[in-house]
C-alpha cells in the first residue's frame, strides 16, 4: 500500500472488528471522496505520515500541558458520580488529530431532530413531575418512572401548576448505521458532561490544524457557549420589585476533585463566568440559597448542576449525602433559585423510555419523531419480552433505567452465562431493556500504521435559548473500543475526536443577548472566596514555602556530604542542620543524632523526598491542592504550574543512597517554587485569594526562621562562625551580609539581618509585617489573629539583637545570650501556630477536613 495519507481511502483495509457494510463517513458507496472532505485530505496529504504524526504529539504535548484529564473508575452502585478515596485514575485525555467533518445539509437534519427531542424529553419530564397525564392515560407505564432511582417524588409539584422548562442542558449520543441514518443510542439528561471538552479539543485542533479549519469553513463552537452564559443570566429570578438582578450571581455545583470530569467543571465555570463551589460552599437561609464567602453570605441566582439529582439535598433526598445542600430543592420550589437542569431530570435520559418516544412525540408534540432511537424493546411488557427471547443473540442487553451499567452484548457471551442473563431477564423483566445490534460508521483515523478506518459514536450538546434550543455545531466524537458504541463512554477513557460542521455561508452569527439591561455597579473585588477555597490556598502557600525550605536545609547538608572530604567545621555545621531538620520534621530524632558520616545518616538524607516522608508528602500535597483550587488561575498559570509539578514528578528520586541525584533534586524543587511564588505575585490580583496564599507562605517562612535561628544558636560560642554561615545559608541571605559588611561575621548584624530587617525578604520582621498588612485588610479584621498580634512577636528581639552588640562580649556571655535568644525564637514559633490555629477558626470554621502537616504544625 501507498503513502495511507494519500490512497485512495476506499482501499484501506477495515480495522480489526470493523464490519465491511459499516457506513463511511468519508467515501461514498462508489468510491468517491465526499466534497465536504476533500479540502482536509489535501491538507493531510501535504502533511505526510511524519507530519501528521508530528502534529499528533504536539497536540498531546498541548493537552498534557493543559492538565486535561478524564478521572477513570468503577462507578460502585448508587456513587452519583462520585467516588470516595483512594484517588481515582487520573489519564490524559486522547485526542486524535483528523476530526470528523459533516455536511451542512447533514447537520441541519440531525439539529431539528435533536431540538424535537429535547423539547419532546422536557416535556415528559414536566408532566412527570406536574400532572402526571402519560401515567394516567397509560402512555408510560408506571414502573418506567416509579422504579427510576432518578424520579425524585419530592421534586413534584402537587398543586396543580405545571413545572416551567426542566431540561436546559441535553446532550444525545448519535451512531450512525449501515443505511446512513443516525439514531440515539442514548440521552444524557441529568448533567450532560463532554461541552468543554469540546471546546478544549477544538481550541487544541485550531493549532494543529488551523488552515484546515478555515479551507473547510467550519461553524465555530464559541457562539454555543455564548448563548448558554445569555440564557443562564436571563434564567436568575426576579427582584421583588419584578426587575432582572443586575449582575446575577452564577455557581457551578460540582462534586469536588474525585468526579471524573473536575477538569470540565473548572473549564466550563471560567467559560460561563460561574463560581465554581461544591455544596458545603451553599447554604439556605430563609428559603434563599446563599454562597459562603469571606466577606459574608451572597445570594445566588442560578445553579449550574454537575451533581446527580438524588445527592443535591439531604433534607429531601439521600440523606446521607454530604455532596448537596439543605434546603436547596424547596428554594428551587419557590423560584428563588434557578436550577440548570431541574432536580430529577435524569430520569428522561432512562433506556427504556426510547421504546415509548414514538408515541409520545406524536401526542405531545403532534409531530413524528424526526431523530429516532435505536430499535430498543423494553422486557417489562410481555409482547417485547417475546421479541427480546426469540432474538436474544442479536440483541445488547442494558438496564432499563440507568446509562453507568455495562451494557451486554448477547453474542459475545458463553453459551452457560447467556442462558443465565435470560433467566435474569425472566425473573426481572422490567429491569432490562435489549436494543439492537447496530454496526456504527467509520472515519478516518490515525492508527499505528498511518490512516485507518474507526468506528465513531457522537455526542451532541444542546442548551435552551429562551423557549427553543441551540445546538453546539459539532462536538464530540468517540472511538468506541472493540467496536462497540454502548461501551463508548467518557467514563470508561478511550479516543475522542473533534466534529468540524461546515458552515452553509459566511454570515455572521447572531447571539441573542441577556435581557438584563440595568447599569451595573463598577467592582474591583468579587468578594467570593469561599472560606472552603482560603482555606485550600492558604496551605498551598504553606505547602510551597515548606518544600523551599526543607530543599533548602537539605542542600545544605548535601553541599557538605559529597563532594571532597567532610573537614572538622564541615561536620559540626550538619549536625546543626540535622538538628533544624529535625525540628521542621524531615528527618526523625534517631537519624538526625547519628554522626554526618554514618550511613544512617546519609540514608534518612537521600530519601527525605521520597512519598512516604515529610517532603515528599508536601510535593503530593501541592499538587493535590494546585488541582482543587485550579479554577483560581489563568490558563497560563495553570500550565505553569503543570509543568513545574510535572518535571518534578519525573525527577523525583526512587531510591536511597544517591547524593549527587537528591542534590539536584534540591536545586530543581527552589527553582520550582521560587517560578510558582513569583507566578503567583505576578498574575493574581491582590483578592482574598492572594492574601490567603501569601500569608499561608509567610507564616511557614517565619517558623522556618525561628527553627533555623534557634537550631544555630546550638553553637553560638563554641562554634560562632559556623552558626552564622548556616543561619546566612538557609536563608538566602549571605550574599546580601556579605554587600554590606565586608568585614568578619558578627553576631548582632547577622540576627538583625534575620530577625528584624524589614527590608530583607528573608528576614522574620519582612514576614510578621506582611502578615500583619494581610490581617488588616481581610474581612472580619477586628477577629483574632490581628495585625498587631504578628507585629508584637519582633519586640523581644530588638533588645536581644541589642545585647549582642557589644565591642566585648565573652564566651559565657555568648552562650548566655544565645540560651536567652533560643527561648524567644521557641516562644515566637509557638506564638505562629497559633496564630495559624487563630486563622483557622476565624475562617475555615467550615472546612470538616482534618489536616495534618508535619511537625509542630
Amino acid at each position: 500500500m501507498n503513502s495511507p495519507l494519500k490512497a485512495p481511502v476506499s482501499q484501506l483495509p477495515p480495522a480489526p472488528g470493523t464490519p465491511a457494510e459499516a457506513y463511511d463517513e468519508m467515501v461514498t458507496g462508489q468510491g468517491f471522496i465526499r466534497g465536504h472532505w476533500q479540502p482536509l485530505l489535501a491538507t493531510l496529504s501535504e502533511l505526510g505520515p511524519a507530519g501528521l504524526l508530528e502534529r499528533a504529539e504536539r497536540g498531546r504535548q498541548y493537552l498534557e500541558d493543559e492538565g486535561v484529564t478524564y478521572n477513570l473508575y468503577e462507578l460502585p452502585d448508587g456513587a452519583g458520580g462520585v467516588i470516595a478515596p483512594p484517588l481515582p485514575e487520573q489519564r490524559p485525555w486522547q485526542l486524535d488529530p483528523v476530526p470528523v467533518l459533516l455536511s451542512a445539509e447533514e447537520w441541519e437534519t440531525i439539529e431539528a431532530g435533536l431540538v424535537q427531542r429535547a423539547r419532546l424529553l422536557d416535556a415528559v419530564l414536566r408532566d412527570v413531575y406536574g400532572p402526571m397525564d402519560l401515567l394516567r392515560d397509560h402512555r408510560i407505564p408506571p414502573a418506567l418512572v416509579y422504579g427510576h432511582r432518578d424520579f425524585l417524588r419530592a421534586g413534584r409539584r402537587t398543586d396543580g401548576q405545571t413545572h416551567g422548562r426542566m431540561l436546559q442542558h441535553y446532550a444525545a449520543e448519535l451512531v450512525r448505521g449501515p443505511d446512513g441514518v443516525w439514531r440515539v443510542i442514548a440521552d444524557r439528561t441529568q448533567a450532560p458532561a463532554g461541552a468543554g471538552y469540546a471546546l478544549q479539543n477544538r481550541r487544541v485542533m485550531s493549532r494543529l490544524l488551523g488552515q484546515a479549519l478555515r479551507q473547510c469553513r467550519v461553524r465555530p463552537l464559541n457562539a454555543y457557549f455564548e448563548y448558554w452564559q445569555a440564557d443562564l443570566a436571563n434564567r436568575a429570578p426576579k427582584l421583588p420589585s419584578g426587575a432582572a438582578p443586575d449582575n446575577p450571581r452564577l455557581v457551578l455545583l460540582t462534586p469536588g476533585p474525585y468526579n471524573e470530569a473536575y477538569f470540565e467543571h473548572i473549564y466550563l465555570a471560567r467559560e460561563l463566568g460561574a463560581t465554581l463551589v461544591e455544596g458545603a460552599d451553599l447554604t439556605m437561609r430563609e428559603g434563599r440559597i446563599f454562597l459562603k464567602t469571606l466577606a459574608g453570605l451572597e445570594l445566588v441566582d442560578v445553579i449550574v448542576r454537575r451533581l446527580d439529582g438524588e445527592w443535591c439535598d439531604p433534607l429531601e433526598l439521600r440523606a446521607d449525602s454530604t455532596l448537596g445542600v439543605v434546603g436547596l430543592l424547596q428554594a428551587a420550589r419557590d423560584g428563588q433559585v434557578a436550577v440548570y437542569n431541574a432536580i430529577g431530570s435524569g430520569l428522561a435520559g432512562a433506556p427504556a423510555l426510547h421504546a415509548f418516544l414514538p408515541n409520545l412525540s406524536q401526542h405531545l408534540l403532534g409531530e413524528e419523531l424526526a431523530m429516532p432511537s435505536i430499535a430498543t424493546w423494553w422486557c417489562g411488557q410481555s409482547y417485547a419480552l417475546s421479541t427480546v427471547e426469540q432474538n436474544f443473540e442479536k440483541m445488547v442487553v442494558r438496564g432499563a433505567y440507568g446509562l453507568n451499567d455495562r451494557p451486554v452484548v448477547v453474542s459475545t457471551l458463553p453459551e452457560a452465562e447467556r442462558a443465565s442473563l435470560l433467566a435474569q431477564i425472566k425473573a426481572h423483566p422490567a429491569d432490562y431493556v435489549a436494543q439492537e445490534c447496530i454496526v456504527p460508521s467509520v472515519s478516518p483515523g490515525l492508527g499505528p500504521n498511518g490512516l485507518e478506518p474507526q468506528p465513531i459514536l457522537l455526542r451532541v450538546q444542546l442548551v435552551a435559548d429562551g423557549d427553543d434550543y441551540v445546538v453546539m455545531p459539532g462536538g464530540l466524537a468517540r472511538v468506541p473500543a472493540r467496536n462497540d458504541p454502548f461501551g463508548a463512554t467518557l467514563q470508561r477513557g478511550g479516543i475522542n475526536k473533534d466534529v468540524w460542521v461546515v458552515a452553509r455561508d459566511q454570515s455572521p452569527t447572531v447571539i441573542r443577548g441577556s435581557s438584563t439591561r440595568q447599569r451595573l455597579t463598577l467592582r474591583r473585588s468579587s468578594g467570593t472566596l469561599q472560606s472552603r477555597v482560603a482555606d485550600d490556598l492558604f496551605w498551598l502557600g504553606r505547602s510551597v514555602e515548606r518544600l523551599d525550605d526543607g530543599a533548602r536545609l537539605l542542600r545544605a547538608v548535601l553541599s557538605r556530604l559529597v563532594g571532597e572530604f567532610a573537614s572538622a567545621r564541615d561536620m559540626v555545621e550538619m549536625a546543626v542542620l540535622a538538628r533544624a531538620l529535625a525540628r521542621c520534621g524531615i528527618l526523625d530524632q534517631r537519624a538526625a543524632g547519628a554522626p554526618p558520616d554514618s550511613a544512617l545518616f546519609a540514608s534518612a538524607i537521600t530519601r527525605a523526598c521520597t512519598s512516604g516522608q515529610l517532603l515528599g508528602q508536601t510535593l503530593d500535597g501541592i499538587e493535590r491542592l494546585a488541582a482543587v483550587s485550579r479554577h483560581r488561575y489563568s490558563a497560563d498559570m495553570w500550565r505553569m504550574f503543570n509543568h513545574l509539578l510535572g518535571e518534578l514528578r519525573q525527577s523525583r528520586p526512587g531510591a536511597a543512597g544517591d547524593a549527587d541525584a537528591m542534590l539536584e533534586f534540591c536545586d530543581q524543587m527552589i527553582r520550582a517554587t521560587a517560578a510558582i511564588a513569583g507566578m503567583l505575585s505576578e498574575h493574581m490580583t491582590r483578592g482574598s485569594g492572594w492574601r490567603f496564599i501569601d500569608f499561608g507562605r509567610r507564616l511557614e517562612r517565619a517558623v522556618f526562621i525561628t527553627r533555623s535561628v534557634s537550631a544555630a544558636t546550638t553553637v553560638l560560642g563554641a562554634n560562632s562562625d559556623s552558626a552564622f554561615r548556616i543561619a546566612l545559608e538557609v536563608s538566602d541571605s549571605t550574599l546580601t551580609y556579605r554587600r554590606r559588611y565586608r568585614a568578619s561575621l558578627q553576631a548582632a548584624a547577622v540576627f538583625d539581618l534575620l530577625l528584624l530587617d524589614g527590608s530583607n525578604p528573608h528576614a522574620l520582621a519582612f514576614q510578621l509585617n506582611a502578615m500583619a498588612q494581610h490581617l488588616d485588610t481581610l474581612p472580619n479584621s477586628e477577629a483574632p489573629p490581628r495585625g498587631a498580634d504578628c507585629l508584637a512577636l519582633t519586640r523581644p528581639f530588638t533588645d536581644l539583637v541589642g545585647l549582642f552588640d557589644r565591642d566585648e562580649i565573652n564566651r559565657e556571655e555568648m552562650i548566655q545570650l544565645a540560651a536567652r535568644l533560643r527561648g524567644s525564637l521557641d516562644a515566637a514559633g509557638d506564638a505562629l501556630m497559633d496564630i495559624s490555629d487563630q486563622l483557622s477558626r476565624t475562617y475555615f470554621s467550615h472546612v470538616q477536613v482534618a489536616r495534618a502537616f508535619g511537625f509542630g504544625s
